[in-house]
This record gives C-alpha cells, sequence and structure tokens, in this order.
C-alpha cells in the first residue's frame, strides 16, 4: 500500500480485509452489490462487526461489559449482529427498546439514556421491565417514581452526572458546564438522596457520558479518573455501595480525511487503572460505544448521474447524498473536509480531484471539494466508507422526497437484504390532502 494513503482510509479499507484490485465487502464485489440491489444502498459487513465487538472486549477485559448504543444504527440485523458478538445494548428511545427486542435482547438487561424521555416512554419501559433508567434530572427522577409507584414496581436508576468541566478531546462535547445532559456534579448528592427516599426507585449506579469522536485516549483516561472520584465521594457521603458504573465511551473514528487513528489499547490501559482503585467484586463497569463499533462494518454505495466541468474544477454528482450519509457530508461540522471515499473500480487510485456531490438543492450536500479520485464519468460506482454509524439514521431523509435506500448484510459471500428500499411514493405516507 503506497505510504500517501490516508491513515483513516488505509484503516477503513484493512478492516474489509482489502488488498488491493476493485472493492469487496464480505467477499462479494461492490460492483456486483450494486448490480444487484441497486443504488444508492448500504452495504453491513456481518464478520467485521463482530470482530470489531470482540477486538473492543479483548481490549477492555473481563471487569467491562461492552454496550452496543443502538442510536448509532438503529438496524435490526445489525443490533442482531452484536448481540450475538457479546454485547448488551443502550437506548435512547421507544422506538429503539423495540429494534433492541426485535434483536433478540431482554429488557432486564437494556440501559435507556435521554434527557427527554416522555413520560410514555418511560411508563412503555417500566411495562416492558426494562433494566436500568440513565436518569439525567431530578424532574424525571420524580417522574420515574410515581410512574413506577402506579405500576407496583421498583425501577434500577442509574443517575447521570455532568461535570462541571467539558470533556478536552471530544469533537461533539455532551457535558460540561450548563447543559441539558445529566445532573450537575454539585446536585448529584442531593438527587441520589431523593431516589433513595423513593420506595419505588433502587439506585444502583452511576452514568457519565461526556462527549464523543474522542481521538485523545488520554483524555479519555482522565475522564475515568474523574468518574472513579465522583463515584467514591458519593458512595461515602451516602454510605452506600452503587453495583454498576457506566464511564461512557465515545471513541473515535476516522470519518474525513486526515482524521487521527484512536488508541484502543491506552484507552484500555487507563480505564483499568480506575478499575482497580475503584472495584468490588459485585460491580459490572461498562462501557459504550456505536460508531466505534459499527463504522468500520459500512460502506455506502452510490452510482454517478451526471459530470461536468465548471470554474475550472470537475464535479460529479451522485445518485446519493446527505439526505442517507449525512455525517460523510459534513452536517454538523465546522470545516467541510473529504469524506473517506473511494472510486469502486479501483479503491486505492490516486486519481485526479473531483467535486463530489449529491442529488439536493442544498449546497450542504457535498462529500468533498476536492477528492482524488478522479475522473468518474457517469455510472461509475464509488463508496463511502466508515459508513456503518450515523448514516440514515442521522440524516434528513424526507429532503426533496427520494427514496430510502436498501440496506444489504454480507457474511461469507451472501447477501441479503436487511431493510427494503423505499418507493418514491412513500412521500406521500401518512399526508391527507
Amino acid at each position: 500500500m503506497s505510504p500517501t494513503v490516508d491513515p483513516g482510509l488505509a484503516s477503513a479499507l484493512a478492516a474489509l480485509g482489502h488488498a488491493t484490485g476493485p472493492l469487496a465487502i464480505g467477499g462479494v464485489p461492490a460492483a456486483e452489490l450494486a448490480a444487484t440491489f441497486g443504488t444508492p444502498t448500504y452495504v453491513f459487513d456481518a464478520v467485521v462487526l463482530r470482530r470489531q465487538a470482540a477486538r473492543v472486549q479483548q481490549a477492555l477485559g473481563p471487569r467491562v461489559r461492552l454496550l452496543w448504543s443502538v442510536k448509532a444504527n438503529p438496524s435490526v440485523a445489525v443490533t442482531r449482529e452484536l448481540r450475538r458478538a457479546g454485547t448488551g445494548a443502550e437506548i435512547a428511545s421507544l422506538g429503539e427498546l423495540h429494534v433492541a427486542l426485535a434483536a433478540g435482547h431482554v429488557a432486564a438487561t437494556l440501559r435507556f439514556a435521554g434527557p427527554g424521555k416522555t413520560d410514555a416512554e418511560l411508563d412503555a419501559a417500566l411495562a416492558a421491565g426494562l433494566g436500568c433508567f440513565h436518569v439525567e434530572s431530578a424532574d424525571e427522577a420524580a417522574t420515574l417514581a410515581r410512574l413506577a409507584a402506579v405500576r407496583g414496581v421498583v425501577a434500577c436508576v442509574a443517575l447521570r452526572v455532568n461535570f462541571p468541566q467539558e470533556l478536552s478531546g471530544a469533537r461533539m462535547r455532551m457535558g460540561g458546564g450548563s447543559s441539558r445532559f445529566g445532573i450537575d456534579e454539585a446536585e448529584l448528592d442531593a438527587v441520589a438522596r431523593a431516589v433513595l427516599a423513593q420506595p419505588s426507585l433502587r439506585l444502583v449506579g452511576l452514568h457519565a457520558y461526556a462527549g464523543t469522536q474522542v481521538f485523545d485516549a488520554a483524555a479519555f483516561g482522565r475522564h475515568c479518573e474523574r468518574v472513579g472520584r465522583c463515584l467514591a465521594a458519593l458512595e461515602q457521603a451516602l454510605g452506600i455501595v452503587l453495583p454498576e458504573i457506566d464511564v461512557g465511551g465515545g471513541f473515535g473514528v476516522p470519518v474525513y480525511g486526515g482524521d487521527p487513528l484512536f488508541e484502543l489499547d491506552a484507552a484500555a490501559a487507563a480505564l483499568h487503572t480506575v478499575v482497580r482503585a475503584h472495584d468490588r467484586p459485585e460491580r459490572t463497569w461498562f462501557v459504550e460505544l456505536g460508531r466505534f463499533l459499527a463504522a468500520p462494518a459500512g460502506v455506502y454505495l452510490a452510482r454517478v448521474v451526471r459530470t461536468k466541468r465548471s470554474g475550472g474544477h470537475a464535479h460529479a454528482v451522485l445518485d446519493g447524498g446527505m439526505h442517507h450519509a449525512a455525517a460523510a457530508a459534513g452536517m454538523g461540522a465546522v470545516l467541510r473536509r473529504p469524506a473517506l471515499m473511494v472510486a469502486v473500480a479501483e479503491p486505492l487510485r490516486h486519481g485526479t480531484p473531483v467535486m463530489v456531490g449529491g442529488p439536493l438543492c442544498t449546497p450542504a450536500d457535498q462529500f468533498g471539494d476536492g477528492i482524488g479520485i478522479g475522473p468518474l464519468a457517469a455510472g461509475d460506482l464509488v463508496a463511502v466508507l466508515h459508513a456503518g454509524a450515523y448514516g440514515l439514521t442521522f440524516s434528513p431523509h424526507s429532503f426533496l422526497g427520494h427514496p430510502a435506500p436498501a440496506e444489504v448484510l454480507v457474511e461469507g459471500g451472501v447477501a441479503r437484504i436487511v431493510r427494503d428500499r423505499g418507493q418514491a411514493t412513500d412521500a406521500l405516507r401518512g399526508q391527507h390532502p
């Protein structure tokens, strides 16, 4: 492999087992998948999913339980493959509860996070026998206590803490200072005492998720140390032992050219130090991951519809775009950077720069302003790599009424549809003139 290949691109191709020649996924040539299932299409490699889960679990060790964050890809098939690989699951909506159950998870093993759980969602989760609620406010704790009392059940609660300092090194920070996520650390003692006073609630743990796309393993280690100190202080103040601790996750995955690689072993070593300092025989430690587990297993295939030159630059317009793959197109990013994209016919080709975008009527629908995969012609197939997470689920797929892409799972050279392709008439669904 050429030393000039971007490290993130090289990592993405290596995860798929690519060596040379045209791209294949799970042993099936990408061109064959596109011919069989059409484009745009998401393709997930079941072996890569299981291998990535095993790699993470081996690094975390036997004292840490790995949870799959369903929000990263609410596919029943993907969730089932990761369950078979031994992961638990963390949900953030009633819809994700249905996905997790359909994938074979038992409700009593699930964790329910999110700052805006409605009364109806909390009650439905109680009815299903959900394992643990990650409570994010005093108001949520009081509501859950009331609903559990009406049902005559005891709900297990882990309090999500919001630390006063942001997590350094995270591309997307979900805590620190004033935040809708979690309970301010200064208020944690009071909320914990309120939970302990409710006979319909059982305080079982602490939860801390401070950010995602964290590429700094040392920063994650400092976050774990902060969780350990908070845990020790809370247990001492209340005279209790908390049997489960969720330190979050958010390990970074290259999505754009120039992104670094995350040092998994260094992060795991830092967590092991905290576990040794604060462990108890009856305690379970959790790490929750979404993108890090699923992104390497996914490829978004799209075909060139039109090409042109404008202002001295080559343009290629695809049949897929940000309405299916918003993260790759940079939605939510401050600066636009090129997606990890290859021309399927020769994925390691260092070609001429081409501006690659989708079919939508917005300048935001752009995968890169100069991706070196040209020249491209109408009918050529391209692939966005590391696309197994925050793809369709993160995208404005109703924009312009384009049908949703198909989703395909490949294993051992066999490909099957796991989500049907949409139809143009879906734009009318639920509407009444």
